[in-house]
């Protein structure tokens, strides 16, 4: 009874996530209903991750559990990146951006060592390059942060770009979540997870890579986004 509950939360919520974050995309970027409907996002891939990581325990089913972590962590680091915007001028991470980078990194550790492992004892290619592939992404994630957080030179802008990557990173995982439960046909196995990823990710750099040159040509943040938090 109560594996059914919480599966039908985990459900739920990730068809929310998966419905908002496009409506998120499409308002006005930095707007009210840009900022309502990412907030949405942000709790249900919340209700999501933790919903998996439970079913992912009482069902030992490990890898549900360390992706919804990577999947989660990408959203967490988008949002938290709304509040440091001011690292150039010497603001500091807060405990909670430590606390989410470090368990990002173990666990995402843990799905690269995994597969590390899996091709060392022979196991077939499909399960190994989804666990290096998303473990691989999560490390460079955590990584691009920190680097982020202490790194000496600046740039004003990177905290929209740490937002997008954030953000859009997570729906990605998400839609990739979505695709290995019910898009089956899909073959091999290992492009029913990959697939939004190969597409994805080159889209992420070319919307970061479009914000970028706006901002070379002397355009100010505010002439582009709204830069308000609520």
């Amino acid at each position: 009874m109560m594996e059914d509950l919480i599966r039908t939360i985990h459900i739920g919520s990730g068809f929310i996530a998966l419905v908002v974050a496009p409506l998120a995309m499409l308002a006005s970027k930095g707007g009210h209903w840009h900022r309502r409907w990412g907030k949405l996002f942000v709790w249900a891939m919340a209700f999501v991750a933790v919903t998996a990581i439970i079913m992912g325990i009482i069902t030992e089913n490990f890898l549900m559990a360390m992706v919804a972590v990577f999947s989660f962590h990408m959203v967490a680091s988008g949002y938290r990146s709304l509040y440091l915007k001011k690292l150039h001028e010497g603001q500091k991470p807060q405990r909670a951006d430590i606390l989410i980078q470090g368990t990002a990194a173990v666990i995402n550790g843990g799905l690269f060592l995994w597969a590390i492992s899996l091709m060392m004892l022979g196991f077939k290619f499909q399960k190994v390059i989804i666990f290096l592939v998303f473990g691989g992404i999560g490390l460079l994630m955590v990584f691009s942060n920190f680097n982020r957080f202490y790194k000496r030179s600046h740039d004003k802008q990177e905290w929209l770009y740490g937002h997008m990557t954030g953000f859009l990173g997570g729906y990605i995982a998400t839609v990739s979540a979505f695709s290995a439960v019910t898009l089956t046909m899909i073959q091999p196995v290992w492009l029913q997870w990959l697939w939004p990823t190969i597409i994805g990710s080159p889209l992420i750099a070319y919307w970061v890579r479009h914000y970028k040159k706006r901002f070379s040509k002397g355009r100010r943040q505010k002439d582009i986004l709204d830069l308000r938090i609520r």
